[in-house]
C-alpha cells in the first residue's frame, strides 16, 4: 500500500485520527473525502438558490455529525452504499476535533439559513460561503480549518498532533 505524505498524515492527525496507522491513513485519506466534498457541493446548491430550507437541511446534516459520530448522513450513505461499490474500508467513527468543525458548521449554515430567510442574503453568502470554502479546502488536502480551531484553543489531548507538527509536517 502506498503510504500518505507527511502533509496528509498530520492532516489526519490534527482532525483526529491520530491513532490510524500509516497504512490505514493510506487507505482512508481519499474515503475521507467523500463526506466534506458532497456537503460541498450540496451547500453550493443551496447557496445557488438561495434556499433556507436546503441550507436548514444542510445544518441538520452538520448536526448529525456532531451528535452522532457513527452516524453523520452522509458517513452513513457512504458507509451502506458507496464503500461497496469501491471496495474501500467503512468510515472509522468520527473524532471530537472533526466533530467540533461540524458544531462550526451547522451554526453557520444555520445563519446562512434564517439570513436568506428573513431577506439577508449578503450575510447568508457570507455565512454559507464560509462552510463552502472550508469544505472545499478539506476535500483537496484534508486539512480541516474546525480542527485546526480545536487545536489551537486547546480542547482536547494535543499530544499527538503536536509530535506530528515537531516531525516537519506542515499544519
Amino acid at each position: 500500500m502506498t503510504n500518505c505524505s507527511a502533509t496528509t498524515a498530520a492532516n489526519l492527525d490534527m482532525q483526529g485520527f491520530g491513532e490510524l496507522d500509516a497504512d490505514a491513513k493510506s487507505r482512508y485519506a481519499l474515503p475521507l473525502r467523500f463526506t466534506p466534498g458532497v456537503a460541498t457541493a450540496l451547500v453550493a446548491i443551496g447557496l445557488v438558490l438561495r434556499s433556507p430550507l436546503w441550507l436548514g437541511l444542510m445544518a441538520f446534516v452538520a448536526l448529525t455529525g456532531v451528535l452522532l459520530p457513527r452516524g453523520m448522513l452522509i458517513d452513513l450513505v457512504y458507509n451502506v452504499g458507496v464503500r461497496h461499490l469501491t471496495g474501500a474500508p467503512p468510515l472509522p467513527s468520527t473524532p471530537k476535533p472533526r466533530q467540533f468543525s461540524y458544531l462550526i458548521s451547522t451554526v453557520c449554515l444555520t445563519g446562512s439559513a434564517l439570513s436568506f430567510a428573513y431577506g439577508l442574503p449578503l450575510l447568508g453568502f457570507f455565512l454559507g460561503g464560509a462552510v463552502f470554502l472550508g469544505g472545499a479546502v478539506l476535500t483537496t488536502t484534508l486539512w480541516c480549518l474546525g480542527s485546526w480551531f480545536y487545536r489551537r484553543g486547546g480542547l482536547g489531548d494535543t499530544r499527538q498532533w503536536q509530535r506530528g507538527r515537531e516531525h516537519g509536517a506542515a499544519v
